[in-house]
């Protein structure tokens, strides 16, 4: 993990376990401004697997919407790496603050927790 002049972090990929953890999330896609709905297969820090049946391409920019237990949500830049035929949408986070680090963590906990 590294980061930036504007304190974002920066994850390495390959260093963080991805949990299984059904989730109905919201994306918005920031070049159309467009929210849609998707459901979180398995989350990670770096990244997020999405089932969704809207058809995005690699390198699509997104706004993924995680829910908070507050009735909030966690709004993480990201970056659509992988799409497959079945709905499947690999999703990078494309930088996180230090806080959303630990919400994510802290989400991800309390999620596999139950």
């Amino acid at each position: 993990m590294s980061e930036d002049a504007a304190g974002e972090l920066h994850i390495d990929r390959r260093r963080y376990p991805r949990f299984n953890l059904k989730l109905p999330v919201e994306y918005t896609i920031v070049e159309q401004q467009r929210r849609c709905s998707a459901m979180v297969d398995n989350i990670s820090l770096a990244g997020v697997l999405l089932l969704t049946d809207q058809p995005l391409r690699q390198g699509t920019n997104v706004v993924v919407h995680l829910p908070t237990d507050a009735g909030e949500s966690l709004d993480i830049k990201a970056q659509i790496v992988r799409t497959s035929v079945v709905g499947e949408l690999g999703v990078a986070f494309i930088a996180m603050t230090a806080e959303e680090v630990e919400r994510v963590t802290a989400l991800v906990e309390r999620r596999s927790a139950l």
